[in-house]
């Protein structure tokens, strides 16, 4: 997102989209229904839990595209008034939400899913490293945001953290690399519990904006193969190198995010 806001195409529309909205909502829903109903509890490190996963982060990805088509305009600079922010921060918590159920519902300890410390050397490091690439990706765009150039308003404050938080570095750290990569180990190697994982995310990133609809194709596809799959890659072997904390990888999930945010909710110095 840090590279995509300001390539415009076209101008905001003047009404959300009502149709994506109540989709993402009966997606959910429904998604929660037919995954919970009858359920049992196989282990997590199973073929079945693997499934299980993958059939969660294709509900979270098909409800997350309906909701990003609504919500696009501010993640993209061309909107910023508080009707849509706080519309935002509604479908930001609905997401968190569904994988907090979802991690619920599986009956799996939290230490499974990643919730839980390290080596204090190896965790100190892979932390340093997590939030270095995050300010390199996001750097200019927190530099917008100490220099001025936007003007932070309560409302895009409110907006950045719910979405940096419950709208994006909770649920997908949650559901991707925690249950979808812990299903994975021990039965694979290194290398596919990290690849697995980092496609299934892009995959579900490159929902976010359309090519040609909401930015140009050029940067959609640099969006998607130069920023999420390197980050998805990357987030993976944080917590394998963590000792399978998740934690190093949602602080840098949650920096990447929050600084594009915000510059990108918050109405600039010189704007109404």
């Amino acid at each position: 997102m840090a590279f995509l806001a300001g390539a415009r195409l076209s101008p905001p529309d003047a009404q959300p989209l009502l149709g994506f909205l109540v989709a993402g909502f009966l997606l959910l829903v429904a998604g929660l229904a037919i995954l919970t109903a009858r359920r049992q509890s196989p282990p997590l490190r199973s073929a079945h839990g693997t499934r299980r996963a993958l059939f969660y982060a294709l509900v979270y990805a098909l409800c997350s595209g309906c909701f990003a088509r609504v919500v696009a305009p501010a993640l993209l600079a061309r909107e910023h008034s508080p009707w849509l922010l706080a519309l935002g921060d509604v479908m930001f918590v609905t997401l968190g939400l569904f994988v907090w159920v979802m991690a619920i519902a599986e009956g799996h300890a939290w230490r499974d899913y990643g919730f839980r410390g390290g080596r204090p050397t190896r965790f100190a490091l892979t932390l340093a490293l997590g939030v270095g690439i995050a300010f390199f990706y996001s750097a200019r765009r927190y530099a917008e945001v100490t220099a001025g150039i936007v003007t932070v308003t309560p409302d895009s404050l409110v907006f950045a953290l719910v979405f940096a938080i419950v709208g994006s570095a909770l649920p997908e750290e949650l559901l991707f690399r925690g249950y979808l990569q812990g299903s994975l180990d021990p039965r694979t190697n290194r290398w596919a519990r990290v690849v697995v994982p980092a496609l299934a995310f892009t995959a579900m990133r490159s929902l976010r904006f359309l090519p040609g609809v909401d930015v140009p194709a050029a940067s959609w596809l640099f969006h998607v193969v130069g920023i999420s799959l390197p980050l998805g890659l990357w987030w993976g072997l944080m917590r394998d190198l963590a000792g399978g904390s998740l934690w190093p990888g949602l602080l840098s999930h949650f920096i990447l995010e929050f600084g594009p945010a915000l510059a990108s909710a918050s109405p600039t110095a010189a704007g109404p």
